[in-house]
């Protein structure tokens, strides 16, 4: 009897986290290049040449606007892999993330964090895989529901189809590994800053017209191809910065060992299920 209260404590206790999980989002919710990250959808990457058509001798810092971002956009698109590194701050409410992502597959792995809590995450086909430590689903969960989840969860992986509801937010955070996103619709009176270095590159700034829009997004200056590889914003209600790196490195995502893997439970089963601290 006991084995079977224990094992519904951790189906709620599972459940339980999977609400909250369900409410976290990964970017920005004003007007900024970090809002067109967000509304985005990821740009799968182009077959054929990867260079599609680009002169690489060509220097990029010479170009006039115009043409740098289509240029930075078409360059954008053929990322296979991409290493993303994101420290935002939307609404009062910070989110960090540190990603390897495969844009053909989406499958990615790495860590999200949202407001002190951090969770490791890893996609691999339409499996997706969560796990935090005890303060994790404490801080997840709350009051007496959290200390139980803390206790049964921790350490865990918890696993659940990565296109459910329950989901939604992990899998959202995908959008960010676009890095042409903030690209997609820049403004034909965008404007070409001076060049500028940031840890030892040489990069050339591009923003929105002047009073329209604070953000920016870092080409990078060098011959070859112009790949966006910062984006930095500081609207009113968010701010942050995403950077972009390892381009075309490839991306092996690890499954997890099974004894470390609890499945989330499906509609059907979570509709029956007592609540934590209920008896059997």
């Amino acid at each position: 009897m006991r084995r079977s209260r224990v094992g519904r404590h951790r189906v709620g206790a599972v459940v339980a986290v999977c609400v909250s999980l369900a409410a976290l989002s990964a970017c920005g919710s004003e007007s900024s290049p970090l809002s067109a990250i967000e509304k985005s959808t990821p740009t799968a990457p182009v077959t054929g040449s990867p260079t599609s058509g680009l002169d690489e001798t060509v220097r990029n810092e010479d170009l006039d606007v115009g043409e740098l971002a289509r240029r930075a956009k078409q360059s954008a698109a053929n990322i296979k892999t991409v290493h993303v590194v994101a420290d935002i701050v939307s609404d009062g409410k910070g989110t960090k993330l540190d990603l390897k992502v495969d844009r053909g597959s989406e499958d990615f792995q790495g860590t999200i964090e949202q407001n002190g809590v951090r969770l490791e995450v890893r996609r691999v086909g339409d499996d997706m895989y969560v796990r935090g430590d005890e303060q994790a689903y404490r801080s997840l969960v709350g009051t007496v529901d959290g200390e139980l989840a803390a206790k049964l969860l921790a350490g865990k992986w918890l696993k659940g189809d990565a296109n459910s509801e329950k989901l939604r937010g992990v899998r959202s955070i995908t959008t960010v590994a676009d890095p042409g996103a903030a690209l997609k619709d820049f403004p034909e009176d965008g404007v070409k800053l001076p060049v500028e270095t940031i840890n030892n590159r040489r990069m050339i700034p591009l923003t929105g017209p002047p009073g329209r829009d604070d953000g920016k997004v870092y080409i990078e200056a060098q011959g070859g191809k112009p790949y966006p590889v910062l984006i930095v914003s500081k609207g009113s209600k968010s701010s942050g910065s995403i950077s972009y790196g390892d381009f075309d490195v490839p991306v092996k995502v690890t499954v997890p060992a099974a004894a470390d893997v609890i499945e989330i439970p499906d509609r059907s089963t979570t509709s029956s299920t007592p609540k934590p601290g209920s008896t059997a």
